[in-house]
């Protein structure tokens, strides 16, 4: 699809991005009696970027930096019915270019989905690392951990 447009999100994407992350039960929320504590609390705008098909917001991502050469990436979703047409992947070409500029050597990404995994070790070069167990039934209810990948920013 050619009419994907990336820029950075701003405040008045939130609702529809909120919305999108719902679908793919990745939304952030805040600690409660249930969930005290939760995988995201919130959606960084400075650090986040949305995908645009004819003015409509059909995808997002984020980042979080932890150091000068250490980012992490931050729930790439894209509503599912552009979930075939390369949204995503603009999307993280997008984050990786910003990371990139900002001098950020390493990226840690966590995944829960076999076929997302293989995504980022076959389009952008990522590698697994180990794992991590989730904080609670955050994406994928039915996988208890996450697979961590990391990608050496001088090899993508």
């Amino acid at each position: 699809m050619s009419n994907i447009h990336i820029r950075k999100m701003r405040n008045d994407d939130l609702p529809v991005c909120m919305s999108i992350l719902e679908s793919w039960n990745m939304a952030p929320c805040l600690p409660s009696d249930d969930i005290p504590n939760p995988e995201r609390t919130d959606i960084d705008v400075a650090n986040s970027l949305v995908a645009e098909v004819n003015g409509r917001v059909v995808g997002t991502c984020g980042y979080i930096i932890h150091s000068r050469e250490l980012a992490e990436t931050a729930s790439l979703a894209v509503d599912p019915l552009f979930s075939d047409a390369g949204v995503g992947a603009r999307l993280q070409r997008a984050r990786l270019d910003e990371l990139y500029r900002r001098g950020i050597l390493r990226v840690r990404t966590e995944a829960d989905r076999p076929e997302t995994i293989l995504w980022y070790i076959k389009l952008f070069g990522y590698r697994i690392v180990g794992t991590n167990p989730k904080k609670h039934a955050f994406s994928r209810e039915d996988v208890d951990c996450w697979t961590v990948l990391e990608l050496d920013m001088n090899q993508a």
